[in-house]
């Protein structure tokens, strides 16, 4: 080959070898790119912050547990599995039966008794007839609240249920989620019963968070008797930051 071809082949060669590397870094730009511009989802980091259901708080006025032997006796007849599993560990060693008790309509009451595996509660007659009984209240759980991490406020974008009840006459019928004083969640009319699992409802679209989080429940019962019973595990939400 002359000295004339082998430089137009180099010279070809050359033009070859740059637009070759000119495409890889093309490639290479575009896939950074697309990656870029497909990142909004995966962009934020998601963490969920939960409370222990034995943290709930009911709303109402305190009743002195006046009966609340006979009313333990049912309830401890009835919730064999919490027994079983070690839940309920005071009144497996036979002490004294204690819960939190609230007033309601009617000679009812309602008792929650914090448990190693969540709170359990039911509704009872305050009276003397041991009737079954209709009631509502509310229970509220504190949930801790990154509200700012690396300079970035945290968006919740799901709440979490963790439940379970004897009964669908027991059950949770409303949710609400609260930043400080502001009620930025609410669904109504729901019945969330039945054995043990997760309930959710998702935020769209994802909602700031600027003080602290409280999930407040609506606890609902229709002619129910002290040995029905409805017991929440933990709630949570999930944060995107």
């Amino acid at each position: 080959m002359n000295t004339t071809n082998q430089t137009n082949r180099r010279k070809f060669l050359d033009k070859l070898l740059k637009g070759a590397a000119f495409g890889t870094v093309g490639l290479l730009f575009t896939n950074r790119l697309n990656a870029s511009n497909n990142s909004n989802d995966n962009s934020s980091n998601l963490y969920a912050m939960w409370t222990h259901g034995s943290e709930g708080k009911m709303e109402g006025r305190f009743h002195d547990g006046k009966d609340a032997i006979s009313f333990g006796s049912k309830l401890i007849g009835k919730i064999r599995a919490p027994l079983t599993a070690g839940y309920l560990r005071g009144v497996r060693t036979g002490s004294k039966f204690e819960g939190t008790s609230i007033i309601l309509p009617g000679e009812a009451a309602a008792t929650m008794v914090s448990t190693s595996g969540g709170a359990v509660f039911t509704i009872w007659d305050s009276g003397t007839k041991a009737k079954s009984k209709n009631g509502e209240f509310w229970v509220h759980f504190t949930i801790p609240t990154p509200v700012i991490a690396n300079n970035v406020r945290a968006k919740v974008s799901k709440i979490l249920v963790k439940c379970s009840s004897t009964n669908v006459s027991f059950h949770i019928s409303d949710v609400e989620l609260w930043d400080a004083n502001e009620r930025i969640f609410h669904k109504s009319n729901q019945k969330l019963w039945g054995p043990d699992r997760m309930h959710g409802f998702s935020f769209r679209p994802a909602k700031s968070v600027k003080y602290g989080l409280c999930m407040s429940l609506k606890i609902v019962g229709e002619r129910v008797s002290a040995d029905e019973i409805l017991e929440i595990s933990g709630v949570g939400v999930d944060l995107m930051i």
